[in-house]
């Protein structure tokens, strides 16, 4: 059943009033006393058993008749027959990469942080002896299995999604074993990247074609589309051009990066003094008129004016990374001005995004979209997207690290307070309840996975719920309310930068 619509008016920026009282009176509630500990019992449901047993869950069943595996776990839906099972995607689709980056950040964990993601009680006594390694040799051989299929995607020229697929396992093999293999389909990645970059236009093409009910953009030679998404593709072309030491490559990324400040971004002056940007999610322009915008729109937002909540957290995190391998002001600036402005949508959002306390910062799926409101446990709830969050997470604490680095302290600390406060709130909110754990028996040493919590029997195969892949009216195939492979992702590797920095 469609999730029912409040007909209350968007929140465009000219309905936002008092939004310096509201930021001002609203504030993180961490600060420089937070300890160590502190930060291990908040940011605990990171690091879960329950989130390796899942994932090795999930692994070792879809690949029963799946090996090797041609189709990749991506949603998983709350509710109709197939509630709380992974619904997969053939290879060929931009999300195959997640799940392999799952494995492969579980088992970064188990190597660099022996201890962070098993329970004490299977660390005890004789277990202790062989459990370490046995676990470790066991999801190393789940990641091989899931990661092979992606070395032949590092050919592909006719998608810009190369980062995501290749990126979140292959790099970790690369640095985890020094897999020569990975390199090369890293490094093979960013050239078939480069390949769909035009220099009349400034960018590298997204799509080759775009229709809906609205739009119908399909020409190759008079159109050419950019979405908000590609600016985190353009990490795999810093990393390989840093690591050949190929200036075309680095050039390409960065002239990508510095034509979506003008063709995408859009200031937002609410807040008196800050200088804040909003997204478009999509742009075609005129590769015969040097790049000039034919139009502006979105594909998965509300409007093609609305802020789309995932597109402005992709858009922090892409100008994030970006700043980090460039230190073009310009594109720190940008990485501030998205941040502060999704973080200005979560403080001024309506009262209704208050669950029983905890919800404040977790997304909903559009800022300016109408509230449109699910049914969640049999209650209403409004319609969010996790993975928003997530993203928009991982942006700020790099952005964190980078203004560390900067001697710029207290500006670092708002955006690893929010960091932390998102995941905060998303644990709160969306963990899923279903938990799983992992037991060894030590006279067969064999690694078993048991259900320790369930919800009326039933289980679920991701770590959070709530995400919504797509809820524009004009799309063919909307989902919303489930569980969504890189809301686990980038919720998993959030962890793993809180563990590098040493927070927990």
């Amino acid at each position: 059943m469609a999730p029912a619509i409040i007909n209350s008016p968007p929140r465009s920026k000219d309905m936002q009033t008092g939004a310096t009282s509201i930021l001002s009176s609203r504030k993180p509630v961490f600060g420089k006393a937070t300890s160590a500990d502190d930060f291990a019992t908040i940011l605990a449901p990171l690091y879960k058993e329950n989130n390796l047993a899942k994932i090795m869950s999930t692994a070792e069943r879809y690949l029963v008749q799946n090996d090797p595996p041609s189709c990749f776990p991506e949603t998983v839906p709350q509710t109709g027959s197939q509630k709380g099972k992974y619904q997969c995607r053939d290879a060929e689709f931009w999300t195959c990469g997640f799940f392999p980056g799952n494995l492969y950040c579980v088992l970064e964990r188990l190597r660099k942080y022996p201890g962070s993601s098993v329970s004490k009680a299977c660390q005890k006594g004789d277990v202790s002896r062989n459990f370490p390694l046995s676990l470790i040799e066991h999801v190393t051989d789940l990641c091989q299995k899931w990661s092979a299929p992606l070395h032949a995607m590092s050919k592909r020229t006719d998608t810009h999604d190369l980062g995501f697929i290749v990126q979140p396992a292959l790099r970790r093999d690369w640095e985890l074993f020094g897999n020569k293999e990975s390199l090369i389909s890293l490094l093979t990645a960013a050239e078939s990247l480069s390949s769909r970059y035009d220099e009349r236009v400034g960018a590298i093409r997204s799509w080759d074609s775009f229709k809906n009910a609205h739009h119908s953009i399909t020409s190759m030679e008079d159109d050419f589309l950019v979405i908000i998404d590609s600016l985190c593709n353009l990490d795999l072309l810093f990393y390989a051009g840093n690591y050949n030491r190929s200036p075309r490559l680095i050039e390409i990324a960065s002239k990508h990066a510095e034509t979506l400040l003008s063709t995408h971004l859009r200031t937002e002056s609410v807040v008196p003094g800050k200088t804040m940007f909003s997204t478009y999610h999509a742009a075609n322009l005129s590769p015969k008129d040097n790049g000039k915008v034919k139009r502006k729109l979105t594909a998965q937002g509300y409007a093609d004016n609305s802020t789309w909540a995932r597109g402005q957290a992709w858009a922090i995190l892409g100008y994030a990374q970006t700043f980090a391998w460039t230190r073009d002001p310009r594109f720190l600036e940008a990485a501030l001005g998205l941040a502060d402005y999704f973080i200005y949508r979560l403080e001024s959002s309506p009262n209704v995004v208050d669950e029983n306390g905890v919800g404040r910062y977790v997304p909903l799926w559009d800022f300016d979209a109408p509230i449109t409101h699910t049914i969640v446990e049999g209650s209403e709830a409004p319609l969010r997207d996790v993975s928003a969050g997530m993203i928009a997470a991982n942006g700020m604490v790099i952005l964190y690290s980078l203004l560390q680095g900067a001697g710029r302290y207290e500006l670092a600390r708002r955006y690893l307070d929010y960091s932390i406060l998102i995941a905060k709130d998303t644990a709160a909110l969306s963990y899923n309840k279903c938990e799983m754990g992992i037991s060894f028996d030590q006279e067969t040493q064999n690694i078993q996975i048991i259900a320790r919590e369930s919800v009326d029997g039933e289980s679920f195969d991701g770590i959070l719920e709530r995400s919504t892949a797509n809820f524009n009216q004009d799309h063919a195939d909307r989902t919303w309310d489930h569980g969504l492979v890189y809301a686990d992702y980038y919720f998993l590797e959030l962890g793993n930068r809180f563990l590098d920095m040493g927070l927990v």
